[in-house]
């Protein structure tokens, strides 16, 4: 079973220094960018990602949705908030055979996550892992994956190891 991420969206944006100002033009642009970023991280963590919005102060009923197997998106019902939402969610999960990380940077909350016995991640440590695995994946792109206009057969001409290429050779003659 994939650990579990909870991430308090509204609170992520608000402390992050890269979506602040996307925030203040557009609140709802601030809020994909965020689901663009942690739908990707979350995939490449392997994390099931839940991200919860606050709609405490908006006429809305709760919406949740899908976006593939392991990344839902709820906005909360206009009278509960998303820590209140979230603290449900990480009640729910306790005691399920996996780790469960709520990122927040509100102290009540965390306060609140600790005693439930999920983790807590903040707004700060979050931004910092996802650079790092940004990075990560450059490098693996940059290490593994065939440059731009290269053709799958020339992966052959970098196999040093005789044996490696006879076997290539094989399969590919017995098609």
């Amino acid at each position: 079973m994939k650990d579990l991420l909870v991430v308090d969206g509204y609170n992520i944006i608000f402390a992050w220094p890269s979506l602040q100002p996307l925030a203040r033009e557009s609140l709802e642009h601030a809020r994909e960018k965020l689901i663009d970023i942690l739908a990707s991280y979350g995939k490449s963590k392997g994390y099931m990602l839940v991200l919860v919005f606050d709609a405490m102060y908006t006429e809305e009923t709760e919406k949740s949705m899908k976006l593939g197997r392991d990344c839902e998106i709820i906005f909360t019902d206009k009278e509960e908030t998303a820590d209140s939402r979230i603290e449900k969610l990480v009640y729910e999960h306790r005691n399920e055979r996996r780790s469960i990380y709520v990122a927040t940077s509100d102290g009540p909350e965390q306060n609140q996550i600790l005693g439930t016995g999920a983790y807590r991640v903040t707004a700060r440590e979050l931004a910092e892992d996802v650079q790092r695995s940004r990075q990560e994946m450059k490098q693996y792109e940059h290490t593994n994956v065939l440059t731009e206009g290269s053709s799958r057969n020339e992966v052959v001409y970098h196999v040093k190891n005789g044996d490696v290429l006879e076997k290539l050779e094989k399969i590919r003659r017995s098609k």
